[in-house]
């Protein structure tokens, strides 16, 4: 069912959340030309970023190189290089000079993936290297990667998946064995009330609007939206989005949840809605406030999708499901560098469980 929108002009949110259980996703630290960071599950991923020293120029960049490896017993070891890969068909990887792998280029979101041992022997020499360079198979430029930093990256996942000192970390080797995690994924419950179409009327997101803090960062055309939640009796729910200000790329909303009693004179209230984790646009002790919002109706799942420059290459996004009272936290990723990482770093999973259905996992 489509939203409904409603455009005026005018407004702002309310409120923090009560104390509830708080997800805590890992942190992004930067290492010169690398960034890198863990999920809650030890999962790691490094991603190179444009060379410092170069002035952040894009002349030779087409896209970033990332390498992720899993902490359970599956030891799933990845290098992917993003970029458009069109109008190539092969490509060949360069370390100082020395060629370190080739192959062919695909047509997926990744055009180039080296996977398992092949992707360990890169490894080694983007450790040892100083740049790599992956060309077309004529030569031709497709990105240039400055391996400045890439070896402590490596370390740190070393480090955070109790790799160190083992045979099976990256940089950090020894003969010690390595215990492979044992963590899972944190499992919500999800309590989806009974389909319903209700949705406040065009009115009651007016007055809310004008009685919200938002109130001041609302002009020109804006658009507020209500999405039904369900039904549970004679009560009703929805979520409502108002507008609550805009860039030049991103366009923020306060969250609210609505509710309505059948044959009530009193029609609908609301109040701010109630996150496990406050959303990063708008900050610890703030009201909840989303930006690009995105929400899907039959999974009931909400999305923040905050761009630090128009680029896209840095931000952070969060994914939340409805249980039924709150929302949480289901996935989180983020790049706090702005230097041409178009690929950001998963920092936050969960998977959750309606009623009767398998886990969905939040990525």
């Amino acid at each position: 069912m489509p939203p409904i929108i409603f455009i005026a002009g005018l407004f702002a949110a309310v409120a923090t959340t009560a104390a509830l259980p708080v997800p805590q996703p890992g942190e992004i630290p930067t290492f010169r030309d690398w960034a890198v960071g863990c999920d809650n599950i030890g999962n790691c991923e490094a991603v190179s970023l444009l060379a410092e020293e170069e002035g952040g120029g894009f002349d030779d960049w087409g896209g970033p190189i990332s390498i992720i490896r899993t902490a359970g017993d599956d030891d799933i070891f990845k290098i992917r290089v993003l970029f458009d890969g069109k109008g190539f068909d092969r490509y060949k990887m360069m370390v100082d000079d020395k060629l370190v792998d080739t192959g062919p280029i695909v047509e997926s979101d990744y055009p180039i993936e080296i996977v398992g041992e092949d992707a360990k022997k890169v490894a080694d020499a983007i450790i040892k290297g100083k740049r790599l360079v992956v060309q077309g198979p004529t030569g031709e430029n497709i990105t240039r990667i400055s391996l400045a930093g890439s070896s402590a990256a490596l370390r740190y996942i070393d480090q955070k998946q109790g790799r160190a000192g083992t045979a099976t970390a990256l940089v950090a080797r020894g003969k010690r064995a390595f215990q492979p995690a044992k963590a899972e994924l944190p499992m919500i419950a999800v309590d989806q009330w009974e389909t319903s179409k209700l949705v406040p009327e065009a009115g009651a997101l007016v007055a809310l609007a004008e009685d919200s803090k938002c109130k001041e960062d609302r002009y020109g055309l804006v658009e507020d939206q209500a999405f039904p939640l369900g039904k549970r009796g004679d009560v009703y729910r929805a979520l409502v989005l108002i507008s609550c200000g805009s860039g030049a790329y991103n366009f923020t909303s306060a969250p609210y949840v609505g509710e309505y009693q059948k044959d009530d004179s009193a029609g609908w209230t609301f109040t701010p809605a109630r996150f496990d984790r406050q959303p990063s646009w708008g900050g610890e002790g703030n009201q909840p406030l989303l930006v690009n919002v995105g929400w899907d109706e039959q999974d009931q799942t909400l999305s923040s999708f905050g761009k630090g420059r128009g680029l896209g290459d840095c931000g952070s996004a969060e994914n939340y499901v409805w249980d039924g009272e709150i929302f949480r936290l289901i996935d989180a990723s983020a790049m706090h560098e702005c230097r041409g990482a178009y690929q950001w770093i998963t920092v936050w999973r969960a998977q959750y469980r309606k009623a009767d259905q398998a886990a969905t996992t939040g990525k």
